[in-house]
């Protein structure tokens, strides 16, 4: 039986016909869309998720063995339901953890790292997925400190350095048996900026564990940072006093200068080797201007180009005041007798 499509009741059936169909696709296609994508029905959608720089627990008795070669931080991807990742992330109540290294013993192993606080429903890789370590014994030591120091790379000529003092004299190191074995030398190297140094040098240091070549080795020293303090001093002289007036006079008066009673005849200097040697004798001047009767003054002790410090820093010096009579004084005088 042949259909007559240019039937008019025919061409609307068949249009009806489709556009059922297409009607009932997309309605199925929504309503697929808003499943998958519904907050309600998170557990649906299945994400992923990368954390950086996780620290390592590392499952050992650390006060009888030492391990090596393991990193600092790990990776880990996560993959699994978005709700439960979600909150996975927001807690980060897991850690990545070596397994138990004491069963191994000492020697050297291939270990995985492990997740330990998942949600069973949360695939994970850890990167890097194994590491070679190595478990020895562990030994603790005391050792004392040395300190290197070129004082005469540093210091201005004619200072020394004097004994130095350490926040610690001896610091506990602590590492695999036979690194310690190793050790050859533990120092602090004292390089301070500049040269021509004369006050104190004050520094906080790292302390270097060193084997017979040099080479620092893979311990751990507590305390790691000390401070160190040189005192740094010139070469030293005592010189008599010997003073001298200075200043502008009052006419018809004269002056003389002694050192009062209690005070020291003679000053201890200290400085560059060279100045201090030319020196026979401490000079101290004396300002009388404007003074016109005997009085005590504090003088300062002024530091001359080389001399840095002064014992004693200041000096009591007594000026006596005598009045001069001219020649007008004294015809007065004998008018009056």
């Amino acid at each position: 039986m042949k259909m007559n499509v240019d039937n008019p009741w025919i061409s609307k059936l068949i249009a009806l016909f489709f556009a059922i169909v297409l009607f009932s696709f997309v309605t199925f296609e929504n309503q697929s869309r808003n499943l998958s994508t519904d907050p309600t029905d998170g557990a649906s959608i299945t994400s992923s998720e990368v954390i950086t720089n996780l620290p390592i627990d590392i499952n050992i008795d650390r006060d009888n063995y030492f391990v090596s070669g393991i990193p600092e931080t790990a990776t880990i991807r996560l993959e699994g339901p978005q709700a439960i990742l979600t909150q996975t992330l927001a807690t980060q109540n897991f850690t990545i953890e070596t397994p138990d290294l004491e069963r191994l013993g000492p020697g050297s192993h291939t270990i995985e790292l492990e997740a330990a606080g998942l949600s069973n429903q949360l695939n994970y890789s850890v990167m890097p997925s194994e590491v070679a370590v190595e478990i020895e014994e562990k030994r603790v030591e005391d050792h004392d400190v040395r300190i290197e120091f070129n004082e005469s790379s540093h210091l201005a000529e004619g200072y020394r350095a004097q004994d130095t003092i350490l926040s610690n004299e001896t610091v506990t190191i602590s590492g695999a048996l036979s690194t310690m074995e190793q050790i050859s030398d533990v120092m602090v190297v004292v390089m301070p900026e500049g040269s021509n140094i004369t006050e104190d040098i004050e520094m906080t240091l790292n302390v270097l564990v060193l084997d017979e070549t040099g080479d620092p080795l893979n311990v751990n020293i507590s305390p790691q940072l000390i401070d160190v303090r040189i005192p740094v001093k010139g070469t030293q002289r005592t010189l008599p006093i010997v003073l001298e007036e200075s200043g502008i006079p009052i006419e018809d008066y004269e002056y003389s200068l002694e050192v009062s009673q209690g005070e020291p005849e003679n000053v201890t200097i200290t400085g560059e080797s060279d100045i201090i040697e030319e020196l026979n004798n401490f000079v101290i001047e004396v300002d009388v201007s404007g003074i016109t009767e005997s009085t005590i003054r504090t003088i300062p002790l002024n530091h001359p180009d080389g001399i840095t410090e002064t014992n004693p820093r200041e000096l009591d010096v007594l000026i006596r005041v005598n009045r001069v009579q001219n020649e007008e004084d004294n015809e007065n005088d004998n008018e009056s007798n």
